[in-house]
């Protein structure tokens, strides 16, 4: 087996954070710390509406910019083909092929990337990169998407030192695999599934396919230059070239996925599949992983990598039939668009339970449905392999407080400081011939009929504990920003090394206004980094780029690896948060977490979150109320 090499990633992509920028912002800069190889088009152009701001990531076979759609207002990603082996740039614009040779190979990638951006603009799938609209234009051609935030499958990997547990990886795996039946279905193959091509989104942990490697195989195919284009630990035998009876097909995609997950628990590849064929050195992980994971699970995995295609999983279909998956996630999920990304909420059918995802990074995870009177606890997989669900009802008492983290996250500030029904009752009637005259007897007095029994209405069902959730809030008050606010945040580095790296960021508003940040920690501790004591409360002005932090402080993270959040407002009035009853620490705010902070989410009135602070509304005249905000993220490692 080897080790995950750096050739395993041949896309940079860079979870590039940031607001909304508008047309009256000035371009973004390029992201500081980005090696540009000078073949990207000039910053500031015009491709029809979208102005190019940032490359967001460049690889062998296209450039990915991070760019302003002038015509709806929004963010969006624009990638270019661009197999830089091959072609370079001409006046400017102009994509040239260098040599005669490589013409053919270039106009078969380029019809296989074009046919790429028809097929998924087609789909609307939560687990599938969404195209726009696509075009050719300066001997290239271009696909528009949405522009997302979070990390890589394989940074997440990196940064946790334990494996995933089989949950997890179940939990992955679902809107994975039913994203490569809907391309199957057309007959269309991903050929580079890894861990470097599936992006986690921020905040929802939403996993994304990325990176098709389908342009990328055919100029392998006709330039046999297969070594630079395939990933040896995921790559199968098939794809290593013409090889009698070793077609590629979805089968092809089933070994690449099963790669992934061989990965992610052993953190090694399998043997590459070419050194496979002749002789097979592959340790099963039903021996290397037994009792860590249900054996069912290990035995699909394993058959999915079979060396041999006749002898492997012959589809997506009947890898999820194998390793559990229909039994696992038996109600489908649907992602709607929120404020500040997507979320998941049930589809339409029935009442009963609803299966929501959990954390990839907690093997036992609890979630909260908001609003509902019912928890969904993922329990882990029993020695028989089946994924058992617990569906309990919320206690009406207050939640216990979750436990004290171990290590919780901080910054570190200048000079050592640490801040961290009612039944219906028929009536009915016998009748009778009626009988022959005979003399009538006296009767007895009947006894008086009972009264009817009227069930008492039942009680009303007491409201569900309040909960505090700091993702949602800052969700809520972006939802919330006055319109043609705009607020755009850059991050100088979005990976922070715990203990050693410090938080920077350049702030820019459409508006005037006062900057109030927060950050939400990777242990849920929550502190306010402006205003504070040594700062102040700073002043944004329309346009102008305000670089953070000043000279004055240093903010260097300290605590478990993980996502933290920033909440970046800035408001046309001052704003108070002392009701709040924040924690001073060296003159930075803490607030509170917890039950403290259910209860003020419980007692809290207003259509805010009480973390958007109450606004200081002058003595007299009008009061305007209006702010912009933004979410941006940054990952923890140590």
């Amino acid at each position: 087996m080897t080790n995950e090499s750096p050739d395993d990633d041949r896309t940079l992509i860079q979870p590039v954070t940031g607001g909304q920028p508008t047309p009256e912002t000035p371009a973004a800069p390029a992201l500081p710390g980005r090696q540009d190889s000078g073949n990207a088009l000039p910053l500031g152009t015009y491709l029809d509406e979208f102005e190019l701001r940032t490359v967001a990531g460049e690889g062998g076979f296209s450039i990915v910019y991070r760019a302003w759609d002038h015509s709806l207002n929004r963010q969006v990603a624009v990638k270019e083909y661009f197999p830089s082996g091959m072609v370079g740039r001409s006046g400017g614009t102009q994509v040239v092929v260098r040599s005669e040779r490589h013409s053919d190979a270039f106009e078969a990638g380029l019809r296989s990337f074009v046919e790429e951006a028809k097929l998924l603009a087609q789909f609307d799938h939560p687990a599938l990169i969404k195209v726009y609209r696509f075009w050719k234009a300066n001997g290239s051609a271009y696909m528009v998407m949405p522009f997302c935030e979070g990390i890589t499958l394989r940074d997440d990997w990196r940064a946790n030192t334990e494996p995933p547990d089989e949950t997890a990886l179940m939990t992955l795996l679902d809107p994975l695999t039913e994203a490569l039946g809907v391309l199957h279905a057309e007959r269309w193959y991903h050929r580079d599934i890894a861990p470097d091509n599936v992006m986690l989104l921020a905040g929802t942990r939403r996993p994304l396919l990325l990176d098709f490697g389908a342009a990328r195989q055919v100029i392998g195919d006709m330039t046999h230059a297969l070594t630079v284009i395939l990933k040896p630990g995921y790559a199968p035998i098939e794809q290593w070239g013409e090889v009698p009876g070793m077609k590629q097909g979805p089968w092809t995609d089933v070994y690449a996925l099963a790669a992934m997950i061989h990965f992610g628990i052993t953190r090694r590849t399998p043997p590459p599949s070419v050194g496979r064929l002749i002789n097979d050195a592959y340790e099963p992980l039903s021996h290397v992983a037994a009792g860590r994971y249900s054996e069912r699970f290990l035995i699909a995995v394993d058959r999915a990598l079979a060396v041999r295609p006749e002898q492997r999983t012959q589809s997506i279909e009947q890898f999820r039939n194998e390793i559990g998956l229909n039994e696992f996630a038996p109600r489908t999920m649907t992602w709607m668009p929120s404020a500040s990304g997507t979320a998941p909420v049930q589809a339409p059918g029935p009442a009963p339970a609803t299966t929501l995802m959990p954390d990839l990074a907690l093997p036992n995870t609890t979630l909260s449905q908001p609003g509902a009177g019912v928890d969904f606890t993922f329990s882990p997989p029993s020695a028989a392999g089946a994924l058992d669900f617990e569906t309990r009802t919320v206690p009406l008492q207050a939640p216990a407080p979750p436990p004290e983290p171990q290590r919780r996250s901080a910054l570190l500030f200048g000079a050592g400081l640490v801040a961290t029904g009612v039944l219906g009752l028929g009536a009915y009637a016998l009748f009778k011939p009626s009988p022959a005259p005979t003399p009538v007897p006296v009767e007895p007095t009947p006894a008086p009929a009972p009264s009817p029994v009227v069930a008492a209405p039942a009680p009303a069902p007491a409201p569900a504990p309040v909960v505090f959730d700091a993702v949602q809030d800052f969700e809520r008050v972006v939802a919330a920003q006055a319109p043609g606010w705009r607020v755009e945040v850059t991050l100088v580095r979005t990976t922070v090394r715990s203990e050693k790296d410090a938080i920077e960021f350049t702030v820019r508003s459409q508006h005037d206004g006062y900057l109030y940040v927060f950050n939400h920690g990777s242990d849920g501790a929550l502190l306010q980094l402006y205003p504070n004591k040594t700062s102040g409360l700073p002043r944004v002005r329309k346009g102008v780029a305000l670089n953070l932090p000043k000279k004055d402080v240093d903010f260097k993270i300290s605590g478990p690896s993980g996502l933290n959040q920033l909440l970046v407002v800035v408001s046309e009035l001052q704003r108070d948060h002392s009701a709040f009853k924040p924690r001073d620490e060296g003159g930075f705010l803490f607030y509170p977490t917890g039950d403290a902070a259910n209860a003020l989410s419980a007692r809290h009135k207003g259509p805010l979150p009480w973390i958007a602070g109450i606004p200081q509304c002058p003595a007299s005249g009008p009061c305007n109320d209006e702010f912009g905000a933004t979410i941006v993220s940054f990952n923890v490692v140590q």
